[in-house]
């Protein structure tokens, strides 16, 4: 999905990871959020708001995912006993995170943040771009560079060969 085009569907990611992404003021992509599997995956300011996304969501691996349009997804709301909690659920849990990665970032320094995206994504850091986790954290390629480097010499990294 494009900046500026509005979400008519929602994706449940089967297999892959997406991310979110948008352009800061100097042009610098800047990733989000990453989605992987039994996630859902769309614009939901826009799908449910019907407004323009103000960023791009991009599959980040090949991915399987399962299309629900909005006629079925308002089927779903109607028909399904208690769908609407699961989602209100679903969409606190995803704040909750948000909120305490954010606070993270201002708390903490960016080995210890990237440490906990490894434990909150350790499927997803093999899998996508360093340049796309170091705008996430909001650091840049290479101090992301230099901070595996140190984990990796010090064995503070999962599944550590050295």
């Amino acid at each position: 999905m494009e900046a500026g085009a509005i979400a008519h569907q929602i994706g449940f990611v089967v297999s892959g990871v997406f991310r979110f992404f948008f352009y800061d003021k100097n042009a610098n992509e800047i990733t989000s959020v990453f989605l992987k599997e039994n996630e859902f995956v769309t614009n939901l300011t826009s799908f449910f708001e019907y407004l323009p996304c103000s960023g791009s969501i991009q599959a980040e691996t090949d991915a399987d995912i399962i299309i629900i349009d909005r006629k079925a997804w308002d089927l779903f709301c109607q028909k399904i006993p208690n769908w609407e909690k699961v989602l209100r659920q679903i969409s606190d849990k995803f704040l909750i995170d948000k909120i305490n990665f954010q606070r993270s970032l201002i708390n903490q320094d960016a080995a210890s943040t990237y440490l906990n995206f490894v434990a909150k994504y350790p499927t997803v850091i093999q899998r996508v771009p360093l340049g796309h986790i170091a705008t996430f954290l909001g650091i840049t390629q290479s101090s992301l560079s230099r901070i595996r480097k140190q984990l990796a010499e010090n064995h503070f990294l999962p599944n550590d060969k050295k």
